[in-house]
């Protein structure tokens, strides 16, 4: 034993080496206590998990001579539903026993392991990543950390790897049994292999999605709240998710919809089993790449990997200092193409012209989602923009490059920069409208794109400049105030149409003008559009003017300090 904990210190202070934050985490899971648990809860689960599947094997047929069992060769008639039948129609050999099928058995077993592991891996790992951030913020050694000199990269992968060691123990230990029910099932070794990377990447995914919250719920509610609410959200979603893929053999909504799917590493198993509940009816900008199992579990992991880029560039600026925004302006346009040039291949497939007319609305239901959300990660509060109003005002005229500012510039507001993302979605997407089999809804869509666009940039200016009220709790009044100017007005459409007759036009004030259809005025939806470029314009300026004035007053107000100082100086 001791030989065993010698070389077990030999491996960890090698781990110290290339990983120091690694090798804290795991001192302080690896113990002795904890390691014979986890070898005695992985071995008895296991052995009572195994017993429990084979009890739902047939029982023999002199016992019980009327009870049939999926597991068994033989079927009943087809007029006769349920498991309690007259007779028992089950195969017997010459023996006189029931004959089994085992691959079917095996199969279920490999099923049923993938589901559970998923769930706890995804679900259990994430509660883990945020209650440990939880611990270090509560403990003050998280700030500690990030005035250590190790790279955040570093950190981070210590934190990916060493938290959860014990969920990847449990899942090592769980590894020879689910091999050996996928092999007994005759699942080829390599679609097993790539259900396995499925997986890894899908931990890898949701676990970067935990610690940006991490860095992020401390200043809101509360990281253990935090760490609740989201291990319950993403509970609901597997479930959800796993219920839709048992329950429907053809899980394709034909819209957009689909790609929520590729979030969900149990889609891949329809592609080791012959009885698959995975669409493969559902293209990618008309290509059927999911028809095929490498094609399709490929595009699983390129989706996972470009999310999983996004989430760690946040949380590498985030880390080193919180007041510091999740990405840059020019990564923000890197990262709504890649939204949008996903997103609009689920758009277009082998489905009539009305159903793809709302497959749009459903994608610019996501449209909207995204730039709120994008608004939230690029927008600066009051301090921020004070320094940069201070900092601006100060340089001499000549070189303040106020556009390459409001462009690139970290501390300056986002409002052109959102702007900018918004004709990189208008103009990605216009070719495709005119491409598209829309027919004669192919001008109501372009149209509609363009009001929802516009009254996407009106929020986020009017939330930006919320922002510069000197109040504390602004950033809270912004998203109510926000929301409120959403939600209004599709309450007033709903209950409008339920008083009176229907007008589609009234969809133009909402953030879904595409519900409207052909049917809606082109005049009245000019009328918006050139009312909502105003607003945004009024307020663009009048933001410009309370910066400019901010500015001036700071300087003043520092030139002031730094004048009485120098008299007290030199009096």
């Amino acid at each position: 034993m001791s030989v065993f904990h010698h070389q077990f210190d030999k491996i960890l202070d090698r781990l110290g080496d290339w990983n120091p934050q690694l090798l804290r985490e795991l001192k302080s899971r690896l113990k002795a206590r904890n390691l014979w648990l986890l070898t005695a809860f992985g071995v008895i689960s296991q052995v009572l998990f195994y017993f429990f599947f084979r009890g739902s094997l047939p029982p023999d047929p002199l016992l019980d001579p009327t009870t049939y069992n999926r597991y068994c060769l033989g079927s009943p008639p087809p007029e006769l539903n349920g498991y309690r039948y007259p007779y028992n129609f089950c195969t017997s050999d010459l023996l006189g026993h029931t004959v089994i099928n085992w691959q079917l058995w095996w199969l279920h077993l490999f099923i049923t392991i993938s589901l559970i592991g998923i769930i706890i891996l995804l679900v259990k790992g994430t509660h883990l990543l945020i209650h440990d951030l939880a611990q270090e913020e509560s403990k003050g050694t998280l700030n500690f950390i990030r005035l250590s000199p190790q790279p955040a990269q570093t950190i981070f992968l210590g934190k990916l790897l060493g938290v959860p060691i014990l969920l990847y123990g449990l899942a090592l230990m769980t590894l020879p049994l689910h091999l050996w029910a996928g092999w007994m099932a005759q699942i080829p070794l390599p679609l097993i292999l790539a259900f396995y990377l499925v997986l890894l990447a899908s931990c890898a995914f949701f676990y970067h999605v935990a610690l940006l919250i991490g860095l992020m719920g401390q200043r809101l509610f509360g990281l253990q709240t935090f760490a609740s609410v989201s291990s319950v959200l993403l509970l609901l979603f597997l479930l959800l998710m796993t219920a839709m893929s048992l329950l429907n053999k053809d899980a394709n909504f034909h819209s957009p919809l689909n790609w929520i799917n590729l979030f969900y590493p149990g889609q891949s198993l329809g592609y080791l089993v012959p009885s698959t509940f995975l669409p493969l009816s559902l293209k990618w900008y008309g290509q059927p790449v999911f028809a095929n199992a490498w094609t399709g579990i490929g595009f699983m992991l390129i989706n996972y990997g470009i999310w999983t880029y996004w989430l760690t560039l946040a949380i590498n600026r985030r880390f080193r200092s919180s007041q510091k925004l999740f990405l840059s302006k020019i990564q923000s346009y890197g990262l709504t193409l890649a939204f949008v040039i996903l997103g609009l291949g689920f758009v277009p497939q082998e489905v009539g012209t009305r159903q793809l007319y709302f497959n749009f609305v459903i994608f610019q239901f996501l449209l909207f989602g995204f730039i709120a959300v994008l608004s939230l990660t690029l927008s600066p509060e009051r301090p921020m923009l004070q320094l940069w109003a201070r900092y601006r005002h100060q340089q001499p005229a000549q070189v303040r490059h106020l556009w390459q500012d409001y462009l690139l510039g970290e501390q300056s507001p986002a409002n052109l920069a959102i702007a900018v993302n918004l004709g990189i979605i208008f103009l990605y997407v216009t070719p495709a409208i005119l491409l598209f089999p829309l027919e004669n809804y192919r001008w109501p869509v372009w149209g509609e794109l363009i009001l929802g666009l516009s009254i996407t940039g009106v929020y986020a200016v009017i939330y930006q400049r919320i922002l510069l009220l000197n109040t504390r709790k602004r950033q809270l009044f912004a998203l109510g105030a926000v929301g409120l100017l959403v939600i209004t007005p599709i309450w007033g459409v709903l209950i409008s149409n339920l008083h009176l007759s229907a007008n589609a036009n009234l969809w133009f004030l909402t953030f879904l003008p595409m519900i409207a259809g052909e049917s809606a005025s082109p005049l009245y939806g000019l009328m918006i559009v050139l009312g909502e470029w105003t607003v945004m314009l009024v307020c663009g300026l009048e933001m410009n003017r309370h910066l400019q004035k901010i500015g001036r007053s700071d300087t003043q107000q520092l030139h002031q300090g730094l004048l009485q100082k120098s008299l007290k100086l030199n009096p």
